[in-house]
């Protein structure tokens, strides 16, 4: 379901942590794609679109399909760095296993382990499909290497690893029906400079997809009566 991209109510139900109702528009001006997504405002995501006829009270087990990041634009740090010839920020296949891995496991955490639904690999009725991926990532310095960093270049200070978005969807992991969409994007959420280094760096984006992970489970656990 990777080209049916995106998230559902349970995904756009971390609606918890907004300061306003989220309501799903109706109606004859309701905001309305794919003939049946109806717009959700006042959503923690970004962009929120939820099916309000689907029934997601039925789906137990979760499909997690790896993380996309097969087209994930680069925002790279800005040039006013001191670092001399430096070359640009590149997704390479370790970083990305990385991210897969990483999604991966704040995924089972998340919804297996704290939420008890039991993660599958393989369609059913009762099965709801969750897939994501990272469209864009904005670096807040170059990487940690000798070859972008430059040679003598030992410690870096910023506030975080910088920023990603990520597009996810929701849907029957049977009939392949989308039954929700949603895009975010989050940011580091260090308020004061601190060292940048891959250690740093990995924990942040960790952080990133942990909160994303867990709003998902939020979501689940609502419609569920969980909560």
């Amino acid at each position: 379901m990777t080209h049916r991209i995106l998230l559902l109510l349970g995904s756009i139900a971390m609606l918890a942590a907004c300061a306003k109702t989220p309501e799903i528009q109706t109606g004859s001006d309701a905001e309305v794609i794919n003939g049946n997504l109806h717009k959700i405002d006042n959503a923690s995501f970004k962009v929120a679109y939820i099916d309000p006829e689907a029934d997601f009270s039925k789906y137990n087990r979760v499909l997690v399909t790896p993380l996309g990041l097969d087209n994930v634009e680069i925002i790279q740090p800005s040039s006013s760095s001191s670092i001399v010839g430096r070359k640009d920020w590149v997704l390479t296949e370790k970083d990305k296993e990385m991210l897969r891995s990483a999604y991966m496991e704040v995924m089972k955490e998340q919804l297996e382990n704290k939420g008890g639904y039991a993660l599958v690999d393989q369609p059913d009725d009762d099965v709801l499909e969750i897939s994501a991926i990272i469209t864009a990532i904005a670096p807040s310095a170059p990487k940690d290497d000798n070859t972008s960093r430059g040679v003598g270049r030992t410690r870096v200070y910023t506030e975080g690893a910088g920023s990603m978005s990520i597009a996810v969807a929701y849907g029957d992991s049977e009939t392949g029906e989308v039954l929700g969409l949603a895009k975010d994007s989050r940011a580091s959420n260090n308020t004061n400079f601190g060292i940048n280094n891959s250690v740093t760096n990995r924990s942040d984006v960790r952080r990133m997809l942990s909160s994303w992970a867990a709003n998902i489970r939020v979501g689940l656990d609502r419609v569920h009566g969980k909560q």
